[in-house]
């Protein structure tokens, strides 16, 4: 099923199997080039391969895709954004009778992981928590001290979640298997690593391998062996019982007026603004750790998202980076006064 993929050279990325017509595996992906805009594809049954026409604009980034067939035709959910003039990463949903014959993709909200499937709406904040929305009753589950990069679910078994993203205290991915009906869950590793973005479908496991230097340079590849192991990563709460550690600031910045070029597509547009807010919010909570208060978590949090949010400018993101792990690994605290030298030279030049 992968040949044909592998052949174009292209980055592939995000899969999701699932039934098709004729009860055979049709696989969803995202495919791009180097400029790491990745788009829409769906390989069907027979082999053939096809770009799911959206209408976005080339800017655009296009991910996360989840699809289910019934009687009416093809119904498929996925995420997209950060082009320009404006970055925001919103949940769609798009329905057809073939997958060449999709209708204009609804927004439903803005958020960078989730999806839809039939009544169950599903989104995540990035920083810990998943939303679960359906008929049967909403609620929230919490895994504390992860970033989530993506939820998908199992096509065959679809009160399973795979939950995609990275420990803030680890550089290592993960994906867990989450039983929505049960609480059951489970690490997954392909090929002897965690496995990262995977689909399963019956004894058919494909994940996103790391092929290049690149965070996001990855492409879709059939685990030859699978391993799993129970764990008690997740919490599950009431709607609304709990908030994320942080958010990210949605105001008058310049967020909203550039993208990060080049830039993976799990990051946000830099903004010098947000920068000094996450370094300004870490400032204070690891003061205040030092008097004995439980905030490193969330300080290493903010250190993660100020160097999320500076990938524009090397100097300052590869110094932010270069504190965060240094605090993380050894707890040494960050020198201030050089972030700071380093901010204002990095305004000079945006300004």
């Amino acid at each position: 099923m992968l040949n044909e993929l592998h052949e174009t050279g292209l980055m592939t990325h995000m899969p999701f199997l699932t039934p098709g017509e004729d009860g055979k595996p049709v696989l969803l992906f995202c495919q791009a080039d180097v400029s790491r805009i990745w788009k829409l594809c769906a390989q069907t049954s027979d082999g053939r391969i096809l770009r799911l026409s959206t209408g976005m604009p080339e800017d655009v980034c296009e991910c996360s895709p989840t699809a289910w067939r019934d009687e009416v035709g093809w119904h498929v959910s996925f995420i997209a954004g950060g082009g320009k003039p404006n970055p925001l990463h919103r949940l769609y949903r798009m329905d057809g009778p073939t997958l060449d014959r999709l209708s204009t993709p609804v927004a439903l909200r803005a958020t960078r992981a989730g999806f839809v499937f039939r009544d169950r709406v599903v989104h995540a904040d990035m920083d810990n928590l998943i939303h679960v929305r359906d008929s049967a009753g909403d609620y929230d589950i919490e895994l504390p001290g992860a970033f989530i990069y993506r939820v998908a679910y199992r096509a065959d078994r679809p009160d399973t979640l795979l939950i995609s993203g990275q420990w803030q205290t680890e550089d290592d991915v993960f994906t867990l298997e989450y039983d929505l009906r049960t609480g059951q869950q489970n690490m997954i590793e392909c090929d002897g690593h965690p496995a990262y973005k995977c689909t399963i479908l019956g004894d058919q496991m494909l994940y996103a391998q790391r092929i290049g230097e690149q965070f996001e340079h990855r492409r879709v590849t059939a685990a030859k062996s699978v391993a799993r192991r129970s764990v008690a990563s997740a919490v599950r709460h009431q709607a609304g019982q709990v908030q994320p550690i942080a958010t990210q600031p949605m105001g008058n910045c310049g967020c909203r007026d550039r993208s990060a070029p080049g830039g993976p597509m799990v990051t946000r547009a830099s903004c010098v603004e947000c920068v000094e807010k996450h370094l300004g919010a870490a400032y204070v909570l690891l003061t205040e750790t030092r008097d004995g208060y439980a905030h490193r978590l969330r300080a290493i949090g903010h250190l993660h998202e100020a160097e999320d949010e500076s990938q524009e400018w090397p100097e300052l993101h590869n110094a932010i980076r270069a504190a965060r792990k240094a605090y993380q690994i050894n707890g040494t605290m960050p020198d201030w006064e050089s972030l700071a030298g380093t901010m204002a030279r990095t305004s000079a030049v945006k300004t």
